[in-house]
């Protein structure tokens, strides 16, 4: 039996109210663009200091870097042709490009991220260096010394007429991950903010969630050292001096050598965290709420603290072990502000199961890419185990709902004791120059014990993982995207104990470059400062419950379902270096329409 959504609406009963919400509204956010404003000032006393280690650069980069600060050396900004005919003496560097050789270059010729042209019969006396562009033209052409490629832009700054290369971002490469409010991930700097802001995210629970306070992060000779200390404000109506408004983030880390050691950690919390993090990250979820009245995440409140060790292998790998002790709350949805659809009613947050959890999570990280955020090839993998114990009241359990009302039961905290596993394996393989077929399989779910709670349920559908099929999707029978198993619930919670899903996609650059600038575009790089690639992918996967088989949504513990009940969809897009705008079409339910899709990153 089906019963509609709960709406969820907010009235306020008094002007004064109204007008004291709609004030205390815009003094917060002006208060944070303030900050934002005058963030450097307020953090003078602090002392900030680069990390000394040199920028590493790959063989071509450097010496790319090299042949362009040597005095002898034409160099030249923007477009660059070589007519036939036409000779030029010494040595070449251009910026930016593109560049067409028809005639002959009596020295190198160093493009950085450009695109190389090569006419036949074209000549370079000594070595041709690319960067960050592609060459076409090659067999026809001659070039008397060595070629050298790389694929990656190069991230630099003109110093006079000295270019001067920077360090590369260690964390993801995307464009909205690189550009977050303030641009708050600093990785291998030293410093000290005594007043710093930053945005955590927007959803339809919190609004506008930001973080406030001191931090401190220094290098020692033995390792290093961060202290964090925030709080946590957030802006949804109604605003309320409390709980739900007010929140704090604490944490401090010792790492006992670099870059290879050990760290040990703690954090104190009170913060709303999302169920399922691993669909879609923070930008987008925000970026759907704030403009399309749509939330992808469901939420629940999390209040306790954590002490953790961390084996830190590099950058490539690490090994923690957490435990916690906390205490999971259900929340409301709120009502905060939209640009499109603002009067419409939110999706309930599904209810969570409420009590207090002790967990003990083992992760595992491994990444063997080239760099971090260019998957061009390479392994990606993270794992957790998590084994929880605890009591809990199931509020969110299908089990709890009367299904001739719809209304909760009254439900008594009961022990709960549980292990759950996730686990996302990605293979990035470059097939061409410039083409790559990257593949990846997440799976994971409960893995023994009682039934997982709520919080750590699974489901599929939607932009991150079917696109073909959309996000919280009812009517499916059998329900194997959200395994309701024919209950409905307030928010159509994921309900599935365990998840599969395998997504492929081949993707290639075209022959022609989009929208690039590298001049003094800082703040532009890399969001649409990089190659237009069209991209052809497949995505298969469902959910289901562990029991007792019934040919539908539940199947034993050693059990997989036949691949025949997995729901599978293709798609094409074309992705703007991390902005792509797809097309998906659900290919096991002809039924199912084509839909359209914008990411702000890379599908995985």
């Amino acid at each position: 039996m089906r019963r509609s959504h709960g709406k969820y609406t907010h009235t306020y009963t008094h002007t004064d109210a109204h007008t004291y919400t709609l004030a205390l509204r815009a003094i917060v956010a002006c208060c944070g663009l303030v900050c934002a404003a005058w963030r450097p000032l307020l953090a003078q006393h602090g002392e900030t200091r680069h990390d000394t280690a040199e920028v590493r650069l790959s063989t071509a980069a450097q010496g790319a870097v090299d042949v362009y600060n040597a005095t002898a050396t034409k160099r030249t900004n923007g477009s660059f042709d070589v007519p036939a005919a036409s000779v030029v003496s010494g040595d070449v560097a251009v910026l930016n490009g593109p560049v067409t050789i028809e005639g002959r270059i009596a020295g190198s010729l160093v493009a950085i991220n450009a695109d190389v042209r090569l006419a036949p019969g074209a000549h370079i006396d000594r070595k041709l260096v690319i960067i960050g562009g592609s060459v076409s033209g090659l067999d026809g052409a001659h070039i008397d010394g060595e070629t050298l490629k790389q694929i990656e832009l190069l991230r630099y700054h003109l110093d006079g007429d000295r270019l001067v290369a920077e360090r590369e971002p260690e964390y993801d490469d995307t464009w909205w991950s690189r550009h977050h409010v303030l641009n708050d991930l600093r990785h291998g700097e030293a410093y000290t903010d005594f007043f710093y802001v930053a945005s955590r995210a927007y959803d339809r629970v919190e609004g506008w969630s930001f973080v406030v306070g001191p931090r401190f992060q220094r290098f020692t000779d033995w390792g290093k050292i961060n202290i964090e200390a925030f709080g946590v404000a957030r802006t949804a109506s109604p605003l309320k001096w409390g709980e739900e408004t007010l929140g704090h983030d604490l944490s401090a880390e010792v790492q006992f050598g670099k870059p290879i050691g050990v760290a040990l950690g703690g954090r104190a919390f009170d913060v709303i965290e999302p169920t399922e993090s691993w669909q879609m990250d923070n930008g987008e979820v925000g970026l759907a709420s704030v403009v399309l009245h749509r939330d992808y995440r469901d939420y629940f409140g999390r209040h306790g603290g954590e002490g953790y060790v961390r084996l830190q292998g590099g950058k490539y790998a690490d090994l923690t072990v957490s435990f916690s002790d906390e205490q999971w709350n259900d929340v409301r949805q709120r009502d905060p502000w939209t640009l499109f659809r603002n009067d419409d009613v939110w999706r309930p947050n599904p209810f969570m199961d409420t009590g207090d959890m002790h967990l003990l999570t083992t992760r595992l990280r491994i990444d063997t890419r080239e760099r971090e955020g260019s998957p061009w090839s390479g392994w990606y993998f993270t794992g957790e185990i998590e084994q929880g114990a605890g009591q809990l009241a199931r509020l969110g359990s299908p089990l709890n709902v009367d299904l001739a009302t719809g209304a909760l039961l009254p439900t008594a905290p009961e022990h709960v004791g549980y292990t759950r596993g996730f686990f996302d394996l990605r293979r990035y393989n470059r097939i061409a120059p410039n083409m790559s077929l990257n593949l990846r399989l997440v799976t994971g779910g409960w893995l023994a014990g009682d039934a997982l709670p709520t919080e750590r349920k699974l489901s599929i559908g939607g932009p991150g993982t079917l696109p073909g099929y959309g996000f919280r999707e009812t009517g499916m029978t059998p329900d194997v995207l959200q395994c309701s198993n024919g209950i409905t619930q307030s928010g159509t919670p994921g309900q599935c104990d365990r998840i599969a899903l395998v997504q492929v996609e081949l993707r290639s650059r075209f022959y022609w470059g989009s929208l690039r600038d590298d001049a003094s575009d800082d703040w532009w790089r890399p969001g649409l400062n990089g190659r237009m690639e069209w991209v052809l992918f497949g995505d298969t996967g469902r959910g289901w419950l562990v029991g007792p088989q019934d040919g539908g949504t539940s199947y034993p513990s050693g059990l997989l379902p036949p691949l025949q009940s997995f729901k599978t969809d293709i798609g094409v897009g074309i992705d703007f270096s991390g902005i792509g705008v797809y097309a998906a079409k659900a290919v096991t339910d002809g039924s199912e329409g084509t839909r359209f899709i914008v990411r702000l990153t890379r599908r995985f």
